[in-house]
C-alpha cells in the first residue's frame, strides 16, 4: 500500500467513479433552493410590513429552512472530491479529504478480490415486502442497498499501517469462499456510489482484478453497516 499528495493519483486511463462531485451536485440542487425559500418570507415580511406574529413565524421560518439548506450544502461540499477507482496498479480512494491523500491497495499485494451485496436493514419477520407503489408505510421497506468490495491481502492485514488499518474487516464471514483467509479489507461503497454507478463499478473491479476475482456474493441484510463506507 502506497498513499501520498493528489499526484500520486490513479493512471489517466484508470475507471474513476467521482462520487463525490456528482452528490455534492446533488445537494447544491436541494440546499440552495432551501436557502433561497428561508431569505424570500424575511425579505417578504419588510416590503409587506409584517405583524409581531408573523415575524416569530418568519423567523423560525428562517432558522429552520436556512439551516436545513446550509446543512445539505456543506455536506456535499466537504466530500466533493471523494471518488473510487480502479487502474492497473489497484484500488484508489480519497483517504484524507483534508490533506487530499489518496490510498491505494495494489493488485499486486492481493491473493483474491471480490464483492459482497446486503440491505441495510432486515425487514421485519413475519411482514412481506411491499410491491404495489400506492401502499404507504415504511415497515416493511428494506434499507437501501450496501456493497462493498472484499481485497484478501497477500501474507494477512496490516493493522499497524493507519491508512489500511480502518479497512479492516473485523467481521466473521462463514460464507465466503473456503480457500480464502478470514482476514481481509473492506471498502463499503457508498449508497449513492451504488446507486449511480453499481454496475459499472463491478465491472471496473472485476475486469482490472483480473484472475484474483472470486465473484460476486449475496450477504444477509445488515451484514454490511454505514459505518463500513469510505465516505
Amino acid at each position: 500500500m502506497t498513499q501520498g499528495p493528489l499526484s500520486a493519483a490513479p493512471a489517466p486511463d484508470a475507471a474513476v467513479f467521482p462520487f463525490g462531485k456528482q452528490r455534492n451536485r446533488a445537494t447544491l440542487r436541494g440546499g440552495i433552493p432551501a436557502v433561497l425559500l428561508a431569505i424570500a418570507l424575511p425579505i417578504a415580511g419588510v416590503v409587506r410590513g409584517y405583524g409581531v406574529g408573523a415575524w416569530i413565524f418568519t423567523v423560525l421560518w428562517f432558522l429552520a429552512l436556512g439551516a436545513a439548506g446550509a446543512w445539505m450544502i456543506r455536506v456535499g461540499w466537504v466530500d466533493r472530491h471523494a471518488y473510487l477507482a480502479f487502474d492497473a496498479t489497484g484500488v484508489w480512494w480519497l483517504h484524507d479529504r483534508k490533506a487530499r491523500v489518496n490510498g491505494v491497495i495494489p493488485w499486486a499485494s492481493l491473493d483474491a478480490a471480490g464483492l459482497i451485496r446486503c440491505a441495510q436493514r432486515p425487514e421485519p419477520q413475519g411482514q412481506a415486502r411491499k410491491t404495489d407503489p400506492k401502499q404507504k408505510g415504511t415497515e416493511s421497506r428494506p434499507g437501501p442497498r450496501l456493497m462493498s468490495l472484499e481485497l484478501f491481502p497477500t501474507g494477512g492485514v496490516d493493522a499497524d499501517e493507519p491508512v489500511l488499518a480502518p479497512l479492516i474487516a473485523r467481521d466473521q464471514d462463514p460464507s465466503r469462499p473456503a480457500h480464502l483467509p478470514e482476514q481481509r479489507y473492506r471498502i463499503g461503497v457508498p449508497v449513492f456510489a451504488t446507486r449511480h454507478y453499481g454496475s459499472a463499478v463491478v465491472a471496473a473491479a472485476r475486469s482490472h482484478a483480473g484472475d484474483r476475482w472470486f465473484g460476486e456474493h449475496e450477504r444477509p441484510a445488515g451484514h454490511l453497516r454505514v459505518q463500513d463506507l469510505i465516505s
